[in-house]
């Protein structure tokens, strides 16, 4: 090797040595930086309020509930340029969000009636409250569709004038999920009895199953990319939020196994909220159901499903490019996705 070579794989060497240091031990990346207000809240629960430029235009306010546990919800404000909080906001949506906060082993005892039955109706409420309007454009994302859903069909008479569901499973029939947490495979009581909750790491583990040379793969373009800014500060803010996972409550964790990904009592119109069997026909409200085409987690048919279940008149199904996670947050979200919601939204607002 000549003396030039050297000096060139010795600086190539220091770039990678600096980047690997800048994505592992450098500052954390800013993010949710969106300005909002804490209107609410119910247990845990914090309901937030991210007001519309300008005064906003739509009457109607969105009200979103995602997923409970798994990961923190600044995933919806990830960072500016790539947020759809401010994407709403630009579009006068006024706009709601539940945090379901972190859960520990107080919260044990929170089970799947508590949630749809008092936490969504009550959050809801006090968005309704908060806003002075009638009725909401009910938003459910991933594990807060069912959620949503079982809570308007247990009461057709929730103050929901639209239905907007993303990435949400109805049909447990599909995925990988089902087949991972079946009687055979994985004993949910001795998890959740040992451990009081459904660990953190845990649900990290479960996701990682799904695609275990993601986080390889993922390193490797970084490693391509370490003179980018633009990538690399993107890069930091999914991998923060991304790297912090969170518990589920045992109860509610144990309900949801056997009751969806065993029972998948959903679409057979065996699901009970506080004993009684629900129907999703009775949801009769306008509704947009989003699936993503490259769902790992959701695959578009299980997201598809409420579409052909509901007995609402006025329903639309998008399956749209990206994957459970690139149709909420990122650049290729702001031109793909979000017009088509913020178009919906404006026609469904008298």
């Amino acid at each position: 090797m000549s003396e030039a070579e050297g000096q060139e794989l010795e600086r190539e060497l220091l770039r990678l040595a600096h980047g690997i240091r800048e994505v592992t031990l450098g500052t954390p990346a800013p993010i949710a930086q969106s300005r909002r207000v804490a209107v609410g809240f119910r247990g845990k629960a914090r309901l937030y309020y991210y007001p519309p430029r300008d005064g906003g235009r739509l009457q109607t306010p969105l009200v979103l509930f995602p997923y409970l546990g798994i990961s923190r919800p600044y995933i919806f404000d990830l960072r500016p340029g790539e947020s759809f909080v401010e994407y709403l906001a630009e579009q006068g949506v006024p706009f709601y969000l539940c945090d379901w906060g972190v859960f520990g082993p107080e919260d044990r005892d929170m089970g799947l009636d508590d949630v749809i039955a008092g936490m969504v109706p009550a959050l809801l409420g006090q968005a309704l409250a908060h806003a002075g309007a009638e009725s909401a454009t009910l938003f459910g994302y991933c594990m807060g569709v069912p959620m949503c859903v079982s809570a308007l069909a247990a009461d057709p008479s929730l103050p929901v004038k639209n239905l907007l569901t993303m990435v949400g499973p109805i049909d447990f029939g599909e995925g990988d999920f089902p087949t991972m947490t079946a009687e055979g495979h994985f004993d949910v009581d001795a998890v959740v009895e040992t451990f009081d909750l459904m660990p953190a790491e845990f649900v990290r583990s479960g996701f990682k199953m799904m695609n275990p040379m993601a986080d390889a793969q993922l390193m490797a373009t970084v490693m391509t990319k370490l003179d980018d800014p633009g990538f690399m500060t993107g890069y930091r803010a999914m991998n923060r939020w991304s790297s912090e996972w969170v518990p589920l409550p045992k109860q509610f964790f144990r309900q949801w196994v056997q009751h969806f990904y065993r029972g998948n009592e959903l679409i057979q119109g065996k699901f009970r909220v506080m004993g009684e069997a629900i129907n999703l026909r009775d949801i009769t409200v306008p509704l947009l159901c989003i699936g993503a085409k490259g769902d790992e987690i959701v695959p578009p048919a299980s997201a598809k499903a409420l579409v052909d279940h509901v007995g609402s008149k006025d329903k639309t199904f998008l399956e749209l490019p990206g994957g459970h996670i690139s149709v909420i947050a990122g650049r290729r979200a702001r031109g793909d996705v979000w017009p088509g919601v913020i178009r919906w939204l404006q026609d469904h607002d008298d």
